[in-house]
């Protein structure tokens, strides 16, 4: 049986996920049901939330619904918020508990970040610092653990020179600063607006940041390096036309590092990498909860939510919020991400 807090209402607002397909997926309302604390899985929590950050994946999955979620559901993966009911097996939350993280992406059942009330499982979940606010750790979802998953696969000390094409992405400003944590000789990032570049340069102390509207990315990259290419890339832009050129700037024996589900054999990608004879490299957290790696997420996902909360709280990770909406907002915010429209970093949602 679950602890939870008295009073919790039946009835809240969601932008609930309504259908699959390329239009109309989501409809938002105030009358969406809020899961009874016993019926919530007994390492599961429900969180109420008070802030979600919105990644490219929110309305991938309304368009394609990899994770056969039984809708109406909800999507949005990221968040942070406050403990008002733990299952039977949780021993490391209790009611009342602030905590921030990534919800599964399998939203049935209660699941889903864009409403009030969300369940969780308690092994992608950690204690929200005081110092940290609820925006800013609900940021330390998908983007952050995505470019966790990429980097810690590779090798980075004061010998090694990365390459992050899209740096002003989600994923691609979070790798920047990774890349610095981790102590890497030199790191080169690419953007087209005039704002991202100045972002990066002047918020970030990105040395070399390339126009990739204007500038030549493989005559750049190989111009900064003194024509040697780079250990490691990371492309998180999602965007073939980048890869063609992302591909050709590795060195051989480096690492070429790619989101999701790019880079299978056969792909172009992937032979271009092989032709550079360096390592393709998949950072992919959707295995951690459909695939054999689901024994790895507390360790893995658990782990990496504490590092970067302590890298916020050490001043050394900065998430850049370009915007905080309501949630009866959120809908024409996804539509501006899926139209390459979100602007720099990340936008979040206010709830409470």
């Amino acid at each position: 049986m679950a602890n939870a807090q008295e009073n919790l209402p039946t009835a809240q607002s969601a932008l609930q996920w309504v259908r699959v397909g390329n239009a109309k997926q989501f409809e938002f309302t105030k009358s969406a049901p809020v899961i009874k604390p016993s019926e919530i899985g007994d390492n599961q929590v429900l969180i109420e939330n008070h802030a979600v950050s919105l990644n490219p994946v929110d309305y991938k999955m309304a368009t394609v619904n990899f994770a056969n979620v039984k809708l109406p559901a909800v999507t949005g993966y990221d968040v942070s918020g406050r403990v008002v009911a733990v299952g039977k097996d949780v021993q490391s939350f209790k009611v009342g508990d602030e905590v921030f993280g990534l919800l599964n992406l399998d939203s049935s059942n209660g699941g889903g970040a864009l409403q009030q009330y969300s369940v969780g499982e308690a092994e992608a979940l950690a204690k929200k610092p005081v110092s940290i606010s609820h925006e800013d750790a609900s940021t330390l979802g998908v983007a952050f653990l995505s470019a966790m998953d990429g980097l810690r696969q590779v090798n980075i000390d004061s010998t090694t020179s990365v390459f992050i094409p899209g740096g002003s992405g989600g994923v691609g400003h979070f790798s920047v600063q990774i890349a610095q944590i981790r102590g890497a000789k030199q790191v080169i990032t690419s953007a087209s607006k005039d704002d991202g570049i100045k972002i990066l340069k002047e918020q970030y102390k990105v040395n070399d940041v390339i126009n990739h509207g204007k500038e030549n990315v493989v005559d750049r990259v190989l111009e900064l390096t003194e024509g040697q290419g780079v250990n490691v890339v990371y492309d998180s832009t999602y965007l073939p036309s980048s890869f063609e050129k992302s591909t050709r700037v590795v060195k051989e024996g480096g690492s070429w590092i790619v989101l999701g589900r790019f880079g299978q054999e056969g792909s172009a990608e992937a032979n271009n990498v092989a032709e550079r004879k360096a390592n393709l490299v998949h950072a992919d957290i959707a295995r951690y909860w459909f695939g054999p790696e689901r024994a790895q997420l507390t360790t893995l996902v658990h782990d990496a939510l504490l590092q970067g909360a302590k890298w916020m709280e050490d001043g050394k990770l900065k998430p850049y919020i370009n915007k905080v909406i309501k949630l009866e907002d959120a809908e024409n915010a996804l539509h501006d991400i899926m139209q390459g429209k979100g602007g720099f970093g990340k936008i979040v949602v206010k709830i409470l």
